[in-house]
């Protein structure tokens, strides 16, 4: 079983952009029965309350406004509209189909999370609140999920619901509809996890970037493209932190260097898992339709979901070492016909790494850093993890593993499967590296970025206010 800490890390999403908080009063109610009372959390994890009306509603979803938003009814019922839209494509792209649980048959998982919290009174409806969140100033919260709302607890709304930021949704429609969808992929893992309890007594949570990186693909499986922000950014890496190795598989290690560095891990989270998808579409006989599905509804926890997945495209990426290289190697030579990034025409021409000049970096687990190889590489004796490879562009053989190492670029990345693991020094060849200039002058975004709450708030298992799995076993379908 993961740690308590591991359990609890995936918990709230948001979103955050540039803007300028403007609050608007709180109506609040005392009558905690009345079903137009709704709890809620801030940035820095206060509870409160609100009163808020239904303004709209179709077969899919309730639109619940709080009283003074200034959302009007027609804004709901859009919001309603294309929800039953990005549905159907979630459903498709990541539910389980036609399965029984305690006797009862459900068509997907979002019809399970519904009863498992509100039994045979939802309808089959997901609650949607648009409500004024609160936030630091020059930040917007754009929107949540909490699980606290599938327990019978103190807080809990006892609903399968997510939260969107009013402000955010009037100022940026179509960003969010985009937390919207991602926010829903986090409820659809949340409630597989709860049927895996039911199911097996087994309470094992995905891995965070695992997690994110499919909630992240959520915008490519609504709107059919890539999300600018998180392209833009990789390409850019402003911070400079990826060109450091910095990404997505120990989330938030490299905030002490600075906080947008978490932008890092969304940008790789979604790219490794938008690689993935186009590997498994461009293999012959891999149902690439099923991929996302798979990884939602996959028994393992860490990255295993993933090499499970991948080994179906490629028998040699069931090997994690293997997979990883590969994926690095794709950043290295997007346009590559054996393991770049097959079919999409953006990501083929506008992705490209930076090496670095350094001859050694520290480097945490899943972390990859290149360097300029003028003559063959041999390198010293590294951390247990540390492992090696030579790169050429246009060429489909990556050299891995054998010294001395040729190529005219060497990888140098740690193999650990511990995200709690430590970093372990990595050699490189200390050439100093010249950038030729972009084709195209990039436009770094100022939002929105979707990042975890508790990227802000500190990550406290603690400050969620729900009970331990093994506390409470019987939560739920009721």
């Amino acid at each position: 079983m993961k740690s308590i800490f591991n359990f609890f890390r995936i918990i709230i999403a948001v979103t955050i952009t540039g803007f300028i908080f403007a609050g608007c009063p709180r109506i609040v109610i005392e009558d905690d029965s009345s079903r137009e009372n709704f709890w809620a959390v801030d940035y820095n994890n206060v509870t409160f309350r609100l009163i808020a009306e239904l303004l709209a509603y179709n077969d899919y979803s309730e639109i619940w406004v709080e009283v003074g938003s200034g959302i009007t009814q027609a804004q709901a019922q859009a919001l309603a509209s294309e929800y039953a839209i990005m549905r159907g494509k979630l459903l498709e792209a990541y539910s389980r189909k036609n399965f029984a649980v305690s006797g009862m048959e459900f068509t997907n998982i979002l019809n399970y999370a519904n009863w498992l919290t509100r039994g045979d009174g939802g309808g089959g409806r997901l609650t949607i609140l648009l409500l004024d969140l609160r936030a630091p100033p020059g930040l917007i919260i754009g929107g949540y999920f909490h699980p606290r709302d599938f327990f019978d607890v103190h807080h809990s709304n006892r609903r399968d619901m997510v939260y969107i930021n009013s402000s955010f949704l009037a100022t940026n429609w179509l960003g969010a509809l985009g937390v919207l969808a991602h926010e829903v992929v986090h409820l659809i893992n949340w409630a597989e996890t709860e049927l895996a309890w039911h199911k097996h007594a087994q309470w094992d949570v995905m891995d965070l970037w695992i997690n994110e990186g499919l909630a992240e693909k959520s915008y490519y499986v609504v709107f059919g493209r890539n999300p600018a922000e998180r392209i833009n950014w990789f390409v850019a890496d402003p911070v400079g932190t990826i060109s450091r190795g910095n990404n997505f598989f120990v989330w938030g290690n490299h905030g002490d260097i600075d906080p947008r560095a978490i932008l890092d891990d969304y940008s790789t989270a979604y790219l490794f898992v938008r690689w993935l998808f186009l590997q498994a579409q461009a293999a012959p006989g891999v149902d690439h339709t099923r991929v996302l599905r798979n990884m939602v509804t996959s028994s393992y926890s860490d990255h295993r979901i993933v090499t499970s997945a991948a080994r179906e495209i490629n028998p040699a990426w069931a090997n994690w070492d293997v997979l990883l290289k590969t994926w690095f190697a794709a950043n290295f030579d997007p346009t590559n016909p054996v393991f770049g990034y097959i079919g999409d025409n953006q990501l083929r021409s506008v992705l490209r790494v930076r090496p670095v000049g350094n001859t050694s970096l520290s480097l945490y687990p899943g972390e990859g850093v290149f360097s300029v190889m003028n003559i063959p590489f041999t390198p010293p004796a590294s951390g247990t993890n540390i492992r090696y490879a030579g790169l050429t562009p246009g060429s489909d053989t990556i050299f891995f593993g054998v010294s001395p190492i040729t190529g005219n670029t060497l990888l140098t990345f740690n193999t650990s499967t511990n995200i709690n693991g430590p970093s372990e020094t990595g050699f490189l060849t200390g050439v100093i590296p010249h950038f030729a200039p972009l084709a195209e002058p990039l436009s770094l975004p100022v939002g929105p970025f979707v990042v975890n709450l508790w990227d802000i708030a500190g990550r406290d298992w603690k400050l969620l206010d729900i009970p331990l799995p093994y506390s409470n076993p019987n939560q739920g379908g009721r």
